[in-house]
């Protein structure tokens, strides 16, 4: 059993090769693993669905490879209970091969342990140089990291990789991680295992909660569920959405308990169509600024520009908690396209998209 998920690819990747590393889109290792379709939930709905069954064949590892390999690609690892059992494995390794990249497999079951040694975490750089695909295309920053920031399916390697907002916080490292990992005397060699910080908290740029440097300051960590009048500008009544709940990739869950005195509810106790709108707004304003906590970046400045394809499929009425689930999916300099969904008990109330300015965006 590897102790640590950081030693699979050899101590040569604990110091970037800066001549060939491509900074956001760079790529000198790749871990592909092999196993049953994981349920991501709300991180992977936006991508192409809660659950995707379609396998990588050969064909598309192959092309994977090649992708990898355009990004400075020159070390592959199969991983996973299944991928001994693969029947085109040794293939894909023959074929790494034939490009001078060093491929092995990971007999080894290993995971992100929740305790190491002293419950010091281990020095991890793997989020600079590397990323995990699975054997149904989704890529993950890492195997403690569970959040998808795109599919292969989809999107090629390198647009993933230059347009999650997720990967870039990680490469950025200390200069985006909250709370006292931050001011850590350590800061500069240790930034905490960012897959425990996300079990624990709910958000991968908190503090590592288990960290024995942490032991007396694990009252200042901030995690999810987080109320938002900490996060956003909106003060009451105008404010529209109670917490932000969960983090995904350039997403965000919000929830809100509709009450009879807010300005947007009718004397039948029915919610305002407009009122939808302003909820998405609110929630992809919480999104930023929860990014945006403990950094030298202030929340950005924006406003709701407009909206389209807005459909309104049944009303919300007083007492009912509304879940509030939006994604930036389009940006042009300071402008974005967000889709955003209202579910009440997981039936979609209200979608659509607004158009969004941010003022540190252009």
């Amino acid at each position: 059993m590897t102790e640590f998920c950081s030693s699979i690819f050899g101590p040569e990747f604990n110091e970037i090769d800066t001549e060939n590393y491509d900074g956001q889109s760079g790529l000198s290792a790749l871990e592909i693993n092999f196993g049953a379709p994981a349920c991501f939930g709300f991180s992977a709905y936006f991508i192409n669905g809660p659950v995707t069954k379609e396998e990588l064949s050969y064909e598309d590892i192959c092309g994977l490879i090649d992708q990898a390999k355009d990004l400075g690609l020159k070390k592959i690892v199969f991983s996973g209970k299944e991928a001994i059992s693969c029947r085109y494995i040794k293939d894909a390794i023959s074929y790494s091969g034939s490009l001078d990249i060093d491929a092995i497999i990971l007999k080894d079951y290993y995971q992100v342990w929740t305790n190491s040694k002293n419950n010091i975490p281990p020095i991890c750089t793997r989020h600079n140089f590397s990323c995990v695909v699975t054997s149904y295309g989704y890529v993950l920053p890492c195997p403690g990291l569970q959040i998808p920031v795109g599919n292969i399916h989809n999107q090629k390697l390198s647009d993933i990789l230059k347009d999650s907002e997720i990967l870039c916080d990680l490469k950025e490292g200390i200069n985006r991680i909250k709370g006292p990992c931050r001011t850590c005397k350590e800061a500069r060699n240790c930034r905490g295992c960012r897959g425990r910080a996300y079990d624990i908290t709910g958000d991968y740029l908190a503090s590592d909660p288990l960290c024995a440097r942490n032991e007396k300051r694990r009252h200042e960590i901030f995690s999810l569920p987080a109320p938002a009048g900490r996060i956003i500008p909106q003060m009451p009544p105008m404010r529209v959405i109670d917490t932000i709940d969960k983090l995904g990739e350039r997403s965000a869950q919000c929830s809100v308990l509709i009450k009879e005195e807010m300005p947007f509810t009718g004397k039948d106790g029915s919610v305002d169509r407009v009122a939808y709108l302003e909820m998405m707004a609110q929630a992809i304003a919480a999104l930023n600024g929860f990014r945006n906590m403990d950094s030298s970046d202030s929340a950005p400045e924006g406003y709701l520009l407009g909206a389209k394809n807005l459909k309104i499929n049944k009303t919300a009425f007083a007492g009912d908690r509304l879940s509030i689930m939006v994604f930036k999916y389009a940006r042009y300099g300071g402008f974005g396209i967000v889709k955003g969904v209202v579910k009440r008990d997981g039936e979609i109330l209200a979608e659509g998209e607004i158009k969004i300015w941010h003022k540190t965006d252009e």
